[in-house]
């Protein structure tokens, strides 16, 4: 009888591994060498870094991006939040410069730990901006001009949008640039969801000035079709890259001030709906088609 029960729990337990690993779609060799923070119960936290006081506000800022996603597009997501300093970034992250947010197709975002290089550069580059172009940015990254504000906090809600379209479509897409749209339409809505003090300005007021000063000098692409054929050149000439984000985040936000919550979750439907392995992948002109159809 006990060696009969035994048996009974062995395979029940051996039925839950499978379902779990099945469930489980978060690439956790990620997370080796690295300490698990149990700071929130909304999704997984590790760090290289013990100190919890610089993460707390980008948590924060998570958590109500996770609440809001999970809401709007009908999805209860898992994932992990990996904070990462700048000398072992490479380690974690699979491009530079530290700093630079990403999201996994299998489940992780890597976020900075510290000042990261990416706020630096961008830091070095106001050197010579206007005085009362740095004064207006220091009223809302401080006087030590935090700018990680901007590309920790504001941008991991965009590498959060992305993780809920890579659960239902992994690394297939139609095109770059509407994954990339997507993105900004998760930053947008859930910024202007969230209830954290200066979530709002601080992801409009750095990217309203590299507009207004062109920062970006002559950019050897600036069409769609340059961004699909070119994208890795694009990538790793990094000004290029931020200039179509903006042109993106720009689009995204007119769109979510015209149509709200609604454009988010049924661009989401869209991108499912239009994945290569279900429709394979459209023309230029099928996938115009298919935009005005589900769109509008």
């Amino acid at each position: 009888m006990r060696k009969h029960i035994l048996l009974i729990i062995s395979s029940w337990l051996l039925t839950l591994c499978s379902i779990y690993a099945q469930t489980d779609w978060i690439d956790r060799t990620k997370h080796e060498g690295l300490k698990k923070l149990e700071v929130t119960d909304k999704f997984e936290v590790y760090t290289v870094e013990v100190d919890q006081t610089n993460l707390a506000r980008t948590i924060q800022i998570l958590e109500e991006g996770k609440v809001y996603l999970d809401s709007t597009l009908g999805k209860k997501l898992d994932f992990a939040v990996l904070f990462v300093d700048n000398q072992n970034w490479n380690t974690y992250a699979f491009t530079g410069p530290p700093g630079m947010p990403q999201a996994y197709y299998k489940g992780n975002i890597v976020l900075g730990a510290e000042e990261s290089i990416m706020a630096k550069m961008h830091k070095k580059g106001l050197e010579n901006a206007p005085t009362r172009v740095l004064e207006n940015l220091k009223k809302v990254y401080g006087e030590t001009l935090q700018l990680d504000l901007f590309f920790r906090d504001a941008l991991a809600l965009h590498e959060l949008g992305h993780l809920y379209q890579f659960h239902k479509t992994n690394d297939r897409f139609q095109r770059r640039w509407l994954n990339e749209l997507f993105g900004n339409f998760c930053q947008v809505a859930a910024v202007a969801n969230s209830k954290v003090e200066g979530a709002s300005v601080q992801m409009d007021a750095y990217q309203n000035v590299m507009i207004q000063m062109d920062m970006w000098g002559e950019l050897p692409y600036k069409t769609l079709s340059q961004f699909e054929s070119n994208y890795f050149e694009v990538m790793q000439s990094g000004l290029n890259y931020g200039w179509y984000q903006t042109q993106f985040y720009l689009i995204a936000k007119e769109l979510y001030n015209t149509f709200g919550d609604k454009i988010v979750a049924e661009f989401y439907t869209f991108l499912i709906k239009t994945d290569p392995e279900i429709v394979s992948e459209l023309s230029d002109d099928e996938l115009s088609e298919v935009i005005q159809t589900q769109l509008g």
